[in-house]
């Protein structure tokens, strides 16, 4: 049998739709960690990457188009198109993780921290429990 421990435990958040594992994260430049923005964003294992509003990289100071135009599929069947961008996201205790996220050109619900952020930590859920566990490391 495979055990694995967490470090951390968060519980869902409740909101007016339901509880989901949705965490705060702060946003900042790779080369000036002064330059942030704090955040929410939807835990998503059902997103290959992670998807942000593109309006955040204004308190970054960073142009959200260049040449790295990626585009995501939502479950509604609609496009959207982001830009790649290298960030620096830090979750409270759980430390700073370097990733390149897609930032969307056009207004999303909810940004998302998809499967590719899976692969900078250990995650694990328990949806009877309404609770989710993280560890910094994979």
């Amino acid at each position: 049998m495979v055990r694995v421990d967490y470090q951390f435990s968060f519980s869902y958040r409740q909101l007016e739709s339901g509880r989901f594992p949705i965490i705060q994260v702060r946003i900042t430049r790779q080369d000036d960690p002064e330059v942030g923005i704090e955040t929410e964003a939807y835990i998503d294992s059902g997103a290959e990457g992670s998807l942000f509003n593109g309006d955040l990289l204004a308190a970054l100071e960073i142009e959200l188009i260049n040449n790295k135009r990626k585009f995501y599929g939502s479950t509604a069947g609609d496009s959207i198109t982001a830009y790649l961008h290298a960030v620096r996201l830090s979750l409270p205790d759980a430390g700073d993780f370097n990733l390149e996220i897609g930032f969307s050109e056009g207004r999303i619900r909810r940004n998302l921290l998809g499967r590719d952020f899976f692969n900078l930590v250990q995650i694990g859920f328990r949806e009877h429990q309404l609770e989710y566990y993280l560890h910094p490391t994979p």
